[in-house]
């Protein structure tokens, strides 16, 4: 194991996830990832994740105004919610239901997208190729 993925393994646990859920994330047995864990907590307490104020984003710390009667609010922006979300992928589950495998018709890769299953495409390159048969004139 790469002081890599132990790094990784005791941000993951921090932040509570499972030992099953960080095994599957960084390809190890759970038992590795398990023992580990209880080696390290012999060493220190991990700690749990830290509470936050409910009125301030969780990527950027800009306030936020929660609305009475409405879902809570995260962040402050999409684009927060994007930045935070891809710095934060190995939270995502890759046995998921919402994870779709598909193959490009125009370059015959092997693609997956996540909570998209109408997608055809791998990129807009390839649908611009595949629609007018060429790149397109402006190099877009």
């Amino acid at each position: 194991m790469t002081e890599n993925q132990k790094t990784q393994i005791l941000e993951m646990r921090r932040l509570g996830c499972t030992y099953r859920h960080i095994a599957t994330s960084l390809s190890l047995p759970e038992g590795t990832v398990k023992s580990y864990c209880i080696r390290a907590a012999r060493k220190g307490p991990v700690t749990p994740p830290p509470e936050t104020d409910p009125s301030v984003c969780k990527q950027c710390g800009g306030e936020l105004i929660q609305v009475a009667k409405r879902k809570r609010r995260i962040f402050c922006s999409k684009a927060c919610r994007q930045k935070w979300w891809n710095s934060h992928l190995f939270l995502v589950s890759q046995g998921s239901e919402a994870l779709y495998h598909f193959t490009c018709p125009t370059c015959n890769k092997a693609f997956t997208a996540y909570g998209n299953e109408g997608r055809k495409f791998c990129s807009h390159q390839c649908y611009i190729r595949s629609r007018y048969g060429k790149d397109a004139p402006d190099g877009r």
